[in-house]
């Protein structure tokens, strides 16, 4: 399956050499955007795998590629004729993934857009691993501060507290950690 592209470029005679690079390297267009309003919308609606901004986008292209960064859209590469520190400062700063230095050649297009997809696709699932992992504390909280629970008010040792939990669990078919905070909500109020 194609990559698909949104391209935000006011700039007619760059727009068409880029939107003619990417076709010819296999990419495939899907929005094509005047200013920056506009494809923040296109963005949002058609969630393209990476999206291209020219760093003279009407409307502002570092805000643009803020607003994109934070709606965890897609990773966004900026078109520039700067290569100055302050660009790269400003533009890691904005959440950019990539620049590309205008003039662009189809030899750096590839790479710059297949990197930023691939370190924008690793910064997710380390994000779905973080979301994760921070459910299954909370969880583990629960299941420990019931035990507790259910040590002091009941008084059970800790691995019958704990098989207790487990039991309710398997016989009421629901997680131990809803039975975690039944019990807690139970016993806490005694």
């Amino acid at each position: 399956m194609a990559t698909r592209v949104l391209v935000a470029n006011a700039e007619k005679s760059y727009h068409n050499q880029l939107i003619d690079i990417l076709k010819r390297s296999g990419y495939l267009v899907i929005a094509e955007q005047n200013e920056s309003k506009g494809a923040l919308q296109a963005a949002l609606k058609i969630e393209p795998d990476v999206i291209i901004i020219d760093d003279n986008l009407p409307g502002g292209s570092l805000s643009l590629a803020r607003d994109i960064y934070d709606h965890n859209i897609a990773p966004v590469l900026i078109a520039t004729t700067y290569s100055e520190k302050d660009m790269i400062e400003i533009a890691k700063a904005a959440g950019v993934f990539g620049m590309l230095l205008k003039p662009i050649h189809e030899t750096s297009i590839l790479p710059a857009i297949e990197t930023a997809i691939n370190i924008f696709n690793n910064i997710k699932s380390l994000e779905r691993d973080i979301k994760k992992l921070k459910q299954e504390i909370e969880q583990r909280k629960l299941v420990e501060r019931a035990k507790g629970l259910l040590m002091d008010k009941k008084g059970f040792s800790e691995g019958e507290a704990f098989r207790y939990l487990q039991k309710v669990s398997m016989d009421k078919c629901v997680p131990i950690s809803k039975v975690a905070k039944n019990i807690i909500a139970k016993l806490q109020v005694k």
